[in-house]
């Protein structure tokens, strides 16, 4: 049946199936939706949403609404999914996953209060939800609220500890918090478990940094630019490390790669001026600096005031 063969994953198989059973009785809603399914299985998602919406027109099939939105959120039309999604958990009180990815659509279009009453309401219905306790941790720490972004991460890491991500915030939330030993604690077992990621290693090596462990920062950022030698951010850092450490040549020359990779990297520009003065290339400082302030970056307009 249609069924069975979305259960093996033969989604061609289950929308001939299901499009025999339409050809035989089309006021047949539930074999719409069921085409649907199958299609979103293969990622076609405009041709489920004509689906669903031929399932809608007879009746409201469970899980129609959810499906719909996700379909909409796959396509990147964001209030059509968030208005699909307010349907579903009208149609189902305990859709978990309505509210949860609802709330997400609204943290990343920037309301994190509502955010956080979606994912709050995802908790509700499933207290073993990773997902949703990381995520408002993370609206909570785009909010300012260290403290309660810290208890939601290790809540989240109580229900699945495997989460490389989680233990990556509660870094970050730490960092955020003044807390460097515990971040740095934080990012050292994400990295135990995801050793290929150049983002978490730029993270410990920048609460390194915040902690006055300037080598070790700077190694940090090294083997984030191994991990991925595109990181403009990496090499950034690192020049701040080494600046720091005064080495002031090297600083130049990772804030040099930094801007090759993004010409418009305003610290970049900032940061090896600041180098240059301690290299005695005045000329070169002024002309950095005034690129950094073109670019939007504060910081340049303190030492612009003695180049001629």
């Amino acid at each position: 049946s249609g069924i069975e063969k979305i259960t093996k994953k033969d989604f061609k198989g289950a929308i001939d199936d299901f499009t025999n059973a339409i050809a035989l009785r089309d006021t047949f809603p539930e074999a719409y939706l069921n085409r649907a399914s199958a299609k979103i299985g293969l990622e076609l998602y405009s041709e489920a949403i004509t689906d669903i919406n031929l399932s809608l027109n007879f009746s409201v099939q469970p899980n129609a609404h959810y499906m719909r939105a996700s379909c909409y959120h796959a396509l990147g039309s964001k209030d059509k999914a968030i208005g699909d999604y307010s349907s579903a958990v009208k149609d189902d009180p305990q859709n978990a996953k309505a509210y949860y990815y609802r709330g997400v659509l609204h943290f990343e279009g920037g309301d994190l209060e509502a955010a956080i009453e979606d994912f709050t309401s995802a908790l509700n219905v499933d207290k073993s939800y990773a997902h949703a306790y990381n995520d408002r941790g993370s609206a909570k720490r785009l909010n300012e609220d260290y403290e309660g972004a810290i208890a939601d991460y290790n809540l989240s890491i109580m229900v699945d500890n495997s989460l490389a991500f989680a233990h990556n915030n509660l870094g970050s939330a730490y960092r955020k918090n003044g807390d460097y030993k515990k971040a740095i604690q934080s990012y050292t077992k994400a990295l135990a478990m995801d050793s290929k990621n150049a983002m978490i290693y730029n993270n410990r090596g920048s609460a390194r940094y915040d902690e006055g462990d300037y080598q070790g920062a700077a190694d940090d950022f090294t083997r984030a630019i191994e991990v991925d030698p595109e990181y403009a951010f990496a090499y950034n850092n690192r020049a701040a490390a080494m600046f720091k450490l005064d080495k002031f040549q090297k600083c130049v020359d990772d804030c040099t790669t930094a801007i090759n990779i993004d010409p418009n990297y305003g610290y970049a520009y900032l940061n090896r001026g600041n180098a240059k003065e301690m290299l005695r290339d005045d000329k070169g400082a002024c002309e950095d600096w005034r690129k950094s302030i073109e670019l939007g970056a504060k910081g340049g307009e303190q030492h612009i005031g003695g180049c001629k």
